[in-house]
């Protein structure tokens, strides 16, 4: 542990602190850098933020003016301390001169020769001198003490403010440390965003893969649908057109028939002819009401195939615009079977 420097005063007189005080309080004070070392240890330093380094700046700034005021109070301190000695030893001299001066005097001066009351003034006289002088010697005996306590306090001032130092040192260290942590996380967390952004880069381009396979394959169901529908919308029209044609050709030879074929097939059966009318009325009956059904049922499923076309058509270019319809609509606009 440092010692430093307390003057202390002693009974027989002021004593005043060494020569080489003030040295000594601000040789520990500066701090020299390490030989062969000229490398600036700011510069090895991470980036700090900048609320950081302003509270720090603020920190330091305030050690260096206390230091260098409390330099300035000890050189003044110093000053004084030096002129109150010079005062003090001129007084010394002085009070010697006055009383070298006042023994002189009482040798010179012939004491047999001198009245009582003139003896007595000069007693009192050389009496009041020392007294002032005393109260002089006195006076400044205190502002000498006065002066080394303020150096002690100086100088007590100056422990704390170095333990100060040590300690802002070593939060500066750990400081510094907690920094290079913190800029190997903030290294970190680039690397992961980088790697967050080529994973969504890779499933944009697996999704947008996925969606080309999901419309082709889409187009291709549709396809096959309306070449399906097609087909069988073909085969059941063919199918009503023949059945049509047949019930019309039917009729057109029942209606071309003439009144004597008809009498002619009439006369050979006269057991059941009523029966036989009313047999031939039912099946014309039928047959229209199924021409009629038939015809009913191929304009219905030619509308319904127009339609069913038109929505293929409709979804089609949805697919190929890129308007995609959801599954239940899909599922809710399929043809349904006719009985």
């Amino acid at each position: 542990m440092k010692r430093y420097y307390r003057p202390r005063s002693s009974p027989d007189g002021p004593s005043l602190p060494s020569y080489d005080a003030l040295a000594r309080i601000l040789q520990d004070n500066t701090t020299t850098a390490p030989a062969g070392k000229t490398e600036d240890p700011e510069s090895n330093r991470a980036p700090l933020p900048d609320f950081e380094d302003d509270v720090q700046n603020k920190e330091v700034e305030t050690y260096r003016t206390a230091m260098s005021k409390m330099a300035e109070d000890i050189i003044a301190l110093r000053t004084q301390v030096v002129t109150l000695g010079t005062d003090n030893s001129q007084l010394r001299s002085d009070l010697t001169l006055h009383q070298g001066v006042g023994r002189h005097l009482l040798d010179a001066v012939d004491v047999d020769v001198m009245t009582k009351a003139e003896i007595a003034d000069r007693i009192a006289s050389l009496e009041f001198k020392l007294a002032s002088e005393s109260s002089k010697a006195s006076a400044q005996r205190d502002k000498i003490q006065q002066l080394q306590n303020d150096l002690i306090r100086k100088n007590d001032s100056e422990k704390e403010l170095l333990r100060l130092q040590r300690a802002h040192q070593q939060q500066q260290t750990v400081l510094q440390r907690y920094h290079r942590t913190v800029s190997k996380s903030a290294g970190l967390e680039a690397t992961v965003k980088q790697q967050e952004k080529i994973i969504e880069e890779m499933e944009k381009v697996l999704d947008n893969t996925l969606a080309q396979k999901s419309n082709a394959e889409r187009k291709t169901m549709m396809m096959m649908k309306m070449k399906a529908t097609g087909e069988e919308d073909k085969r059941k029209e063919k199918a009503t057109v023949a059945e049509n044609s047949r019930l019309r050709g039917e009729l057109d030879k029942m209606h071309s028939q003439p009144p004597q074929a008809a009498i002619i097939i009439q006369q050979p059966v006269q057991v059941f002819p009523d029966r036989e009318r009313l047999n031939l009325l039912c099946k014309l009956e039928k047959a229209e009401t199924r021409v009629r059904t038939l015809e009913k049922q191929l304009e219905d499923n030619s509308k319904r195939w127009g339609r069913q076309k038109q929505d293929m058509l409709t979804r089609l270019g949805e697919h190929n615009y890129g308007l995609d319809r959801t599954s239940s609509t899909i599922a809710h606009d399929l043809p349904l079977e006719s009985v």
